[in-house]
């Protein structure tokens, strides 16, 4: 009969197989740890070099990058100033317009529209009712200084400063013409306080003299001049 016996039988039937010593000595297993440390140490270091690379290019890159942005940024900015260069007399001429403008504003302050004052006055005329002399006065004041001039009545609620009158004469059918003429000219922007100095009754008709006050409120500001911002 044959037996066949398992590897590990086989080793227990052999007297002295199972004994197992480490002949080798301690500075050879030392020698074997400090060199597997080694290479775990050179390979750390060669990684953390090439990370160091690595992050060097990108930040060299980058550095690269914002320097030809801040040339192109210099580069278009010296550019500007010597487009600017090329306009400043332009903008000296500006100036000087606007300086003129400013000065023609001032003098001009007082500018009236007397064709419209006397048109929107005839267009309160009733009918049958005419103008045949007109005179204005026109006092040297500051627009809107309160002062209030012309022989008109004390109290004036417009809140305009008084700046010259107007005086008209002319003639009528009716008495009753006159006092409508002075109310429709209360109606009259620029105008206050419109009153008859005379009137006169005849067989033709009648004849009158009124005269209006005219205040700031009727300055046309044609010439005024509007400072805007610019470059």
């Amino acid at each position: 009969m044959t037996v066949i016996l398992e590897g590990r039988d086989l080793w227990n039937t052999m007297p002295g197989w199972g004994i197992v010593a480490d002949l080798l000595p301690p500075e050879v297993t030392e020698a074997r740890r400090v060199r597997v440390l080694r290479r775990v140490v050179i390979i750390v270091l060669a990684s953390v070099l090439v990370l160091c690379l690595i992050a060097y290019g990108i930040a060299k890159l980058g550095s690269h990058s914002a320097q030809n942005e801040l040339n192109a940024e210099q580069a278009k900015t010296m550019q500007l100033t010597i487009d600017q260069r090329k306009y400043s007399g332009v903008t000296a001429i500006q100036g000087q317009v606007s300086q003129v403008q400013s000065q023609v504003a001032k003098l001009l302050a007082g500018d009236i529209d007397f064709p419209k004052v006397i048109a929107d006055i005839r267009a309160q005329l009733p009918p049958g009712m005419t103008i045949d002399q007109l005179a204005v006065t026109v006092l040297t004041v500051t627009p809107g200084a309160s002062t209030n001039g012309g022989a008109a009545a004390p109290l004036d609620a417009s809140g305009h400063a008084h700046i010259g009158t107007i005086t008209l004469s002319g003639t009528g059918r009716h008495l009753t013409d006159i006092s409508a003429f002075v109310e429709n000219l209360k109606t009259v922007k620029g105008i206050t306080q419109p009153y008859p100095t005379s009137n006169r009754a005849s067989d033709a008709g009648t004849e009158y003299n009124i005269q209006v006050t005219l205040t700031d409120d009727v300055l046309s500001h044609r010439f005024d001049h509007v400072t805007t911002g610019g470059k």
